[in-house]
């Protein structure tokens, strides 16, 4: 496959499809994909496109699909301008947007967080031990309602320290286990556990999966 430059009406297409979730038929995406265009994506590993049969049942109309090359193309590129010369870019604007908001309520991430985060502070660096000890303390006592001995899944803590890298603060979470401070434990029902909290399972020295954490009145 030949990488290419994909035109400002090409990067509104992928877009478009990226905001539908990924697919959609070639009638509905705006900008319109010219032939030469779909085929110029296609054979550069950006989209898919194959005829389907109708959902009406008539016809086989082209189904796009946007492909891993065009996932990473767009994750690559997200300082692109977007040619504001098509009204398609305001429907992606728009779409996108409400993504965002579902992706926020889910992740619990104010816009505030999102669009002007606060500096970390100078005496909460990750490479002092008592110093990060201290900001799990916080990210847990802000996840649990200011309460020891509530379940928090490590999903949830891992992103409030989302600047300390995994391993350090692997080290530290094993250590406050240790130490009878924190209990680390695994979901014991496998229905509770999601693509998140697989993500962000830790593995202690022996192999075993923890994916929630208590703390035992850190500081008290």
């Amino acid at each position: 496959m030949t990488p290419i430059t994909p035109t400002p009406s090409e990067i509104l297409v992928l877009w478009r499809l990226a905001v539908d979730g990924g697919e959609a038929w070639s009638k509905d995406v705006k900008p319109e994909l010219k032939r030469e265009s779909r085929d110029r994506l296609a054979a550069a590993g950006l989209i898919e496109a194959e005829k389907r049969k109708a959902p009406t049942g008539r016809g086989a109309p082209i189904h796009l699909t946007l492909a891993d090359g065009g996932w990473a193309w767009i994750a690559a590129n997200l300082d692109v301008e977007l040619t504001t010369r098509s009204p398609a870019a305001v429907a992606i604007f728009s779409r996108l947007l409400r993504a965002l908001g579902r992706y926020m309520r889910r992740a619990d991430v104010t816009l505030a967080e999102l669009l002007a985060p606060a500096p970390p502070a100078a005496e909460s660096s990750p490479s002092v031990d008592g110093d990060l000890a201290a900001r799990v303390a916080s990210a847990y006592y802000a996840l649990s309602g200011g309460e020891p001995n509530v379940r928090v899944r490590l999903a949830d803590l891992r992103r409030r320290l989302a600047d300390v890298p995994r391993e350090t603060l692997d080290r530290q979470l094993l250590k406050l286990d240790s130490s009878g401070t924190a209990s680390l434990y695994r979901f014991d029902d496998p229905r509770e556990i999601g693509p998140e909290d697989r993500e962000a399972v830790l593995s202690t020295p022996a192999g075993d999966e923890r994916h929630i954490i208590y703390l035992e009145g850190f500081g008290s």
